[in-house]
């Protein structure tokens, strides 16, 4: 496919000539640009936030002027900057701020971290925090459950995957008359009385708008600012970010205010398609800290959920239940030929195969009937489930595969007891890669951790931290270092349209890298990766953490 003029409005510069005068050397350690062929080498010049010469020590050193800044690695290892392909920076920001039940191994954990986080609030606030996971914990919690310790104040926790909201009785019922009137409402769980427990599923989470207190942009500004130093830190340089236009103002007005330190690529929300398709600004459209990214639909539900659409049925359901399409082909035609003609991309959420294909079928016939497709990136966000004879279809569709390693070592014993032996076909980065898709890797951060580090410990051993599964889950599934790494830095920029310019360090391309502590690649284990440390982080050619 032709890749559109207007998502190219910035021009790869040339390569620089080597010339005296470049801002920053680094130089002493090992260089890895991950340019086909290329060898590693020990030093690199960055001049007006490109890379301006990568080589020998010697060599570069000959580049020094006046004001460059020298940095002696010591050893350490350069490698392109990661660029996560799926986060919500601003859920991410606010999590670091509310209850976090990411390590409540039970329910009873549970509600002590929410007892504790309920102290701290100021009188009648609402108690919000996510992490819970009904897999980990044995069953759905209840509203009875949080009534216990949070009887005079209303209280809305997300799960770890996002598609779920567990609520109290104060806060069920402050929507109780939307429940009622949601000809939806099974998407509210509800016991054998029909009465509503307290959980909410997928788009049911809307009955909450305007009831929950949203944070002002500045408030939003503010945590994102917060937590801009824990993104550089792990070596993040830039984001794929999948929020609405509360976080496009609140993004904006850190960009005018010169805080950014990494690239934003932001997302549209679903219910604002016709709204900027109408407005003539396409996806791409921006600077280098801050652009307009792809439209955000949803096809399906999650596997912890248990609301990913699937072409059989889930696990020991004698009832046949196969999850449910949230978007039918036909909608999605429509709403991927909207997005084409109004020059913006589209990256939809899929995760169950039937979901999958439906999305891929949908593309399919956009691709062949609108011109203007050929014009715009097309992704499909997760993909976790794909059934073998849609995986060829990636690449003849040029639909970009975004997926997140941690997804994998996080929902392991969940596949398996819910898909089954179809779990081999779950996560299935090297099918994918074999078939000749694009792969961009991420973590949907918050629900999975941000690190980058972790993702790659996955995405080459399909281990959790502690080595289980022993030999790893599905290992004929896992990809190389190199892959992996490639998947973080220029998968991500491929998914952008960007390939040109980011996700490799040659000459003339983005100063985005970051410095480990080691060489990732002349590691004794796998399980080193886990033992590396980020040292330093460039982007755009600024200095945004480390070697002080």
């Amino acid at each position: 496919m032709r890749r559109s003029s207007l998502l190219s409005t910035e021009h790869r510069t040339p390569p620089a000539a080597p010339s005296r005068g470049v801002e920053l050397i680094l130089t002493g350690g090992v260089v890895r640009t991950l340019e086909p062929g290329s060898a590693a080498t020990q030093a690199i010049a960055i001049r007006n936030g490109r890379v301006a010469a990568v080589g020998p020590a010697r060599q570069i050193a000959g580049l020094r002027g006046p004001r460059t800044e020298v940095v002696d690695l010591k050893g350490r290892t350069v490698i392109p900057g990661f660029a996560d392909a799926h986060v919500h920076l601003g859920s991410y920001a606010r999590t670091r701020q509310q209850a976090n039940l990411e390590l409540a191994a039970t329910l009873e954990q549970g509600i002590e971290v929410v007892r504790a986080a309920a102290a701290a609030l100021p009188e009648g606030a609402w108690l919000e925090g996510r992490g819970w996971d009904r897999n980990r914990w044995g069953r759905l919690p209840r509203a009875a459950d949080l009534d216990a310790v949070l009887s005079h104040r209303p209280a809305a926790l997300r799960s770890h995957d996002g598609h779920s909201v567990w609520l109290n009785s104060l806060a069920l019922e402050r929507i109780r008359e939307r429940i009622d009137a949601d000809p939806r409402g099974k998407r509210a769980e509800r016991d054998q009385r029909g009465q509503p427990t307290g959980v909410l599923f997928e788009d049911a989470q809307q009955l909450l708008e305007g009831v929950l207190p949203e944070p002002s942009v500045r408030e939003l500004a503010q945590a994102i600012a917060q937590a801009l130093p824990s993104l550089a830190a792990a070596g993040i340089v830039g984001v794929h970010n999948f929020e609405g236009s509360l976080a496009l103002r609140a993004l904006t007005a850190l960009r005018e205010s010169g805080v950014l330190t990494l690239r934003v690529y932001q997302g549209i929300a679903h219910h604002e398609l016709s709204t900027v398709a109408e407005s003539g600004t396409g996806t791409g459209a921006g600077d280098e800290w801050l652009r307009l990214g792809p439209v955000k639909l949803y096809a399906d539900g999650a596997l912890g959920s248990r609301t990913a659409a699937l072409l059989a049925p889930y696990e020991g359901r004698s009832d046949g239940y196969r999850g449910e399409l949230l978007l039918d082909r036909e909608q999605l035609v429509r709403d991927i030929t909207s997005a084409a003609n109004g020059g913006l991309g589209v990256a939809v959420h899929a995760i169950g195969d039937h979901a999958v294909r439906t999305v891929l079928d949908a593309i399919e016939q956009v691709r062949a009937d609108v011109p203007a497709a050929a014009e715009i990136p097309l992704r499909i966000e997760h993909a976790q489930l794909v059934d073998p004879s849609d995986v060829p279809r990636f690449a003849a569709l040029d639909v970009i595969a975004s997926m997140q390693p941690l997804h994998a070592v996080a929902d392991w014993r969940a596949a398996d007891e819910h898909w089954g032996d179809r779990s081999r076909h779950a996560y299935a980065w090297r099918a994918l890669l074999e078939a000749g898709a694009t792969v961009a890797f991420g973590t949907d951060a918050p629900v999975e951790r941000i690190e980058p580090l972790a993702s790659l410990h996955a995405a080459v051993t399909r281990q959790e931290a502690g080595g289980k599964p022993e030999g790893g889950w599905h290992p004929e599934q896992r990809v190389t270092l190199n892959e992996a790494i490639r998947a973080y830095t220029l998968g991500t920029a491929e998914a952008e349209w960007k390939a040109g310019e980011r996700g490799t360090l040659a000459l003339g391309k983005a100063a985005d890298l970051v410095v480990l502590s080691a060489d990732p690649f002349r590691l004794a284990s796998p399980d080193e990766i886990l033992q590396l440390t980020v040292e330093m982080t460039v982007s755009n050619g600024h200095v945004v953490h480390g070697l002080d």
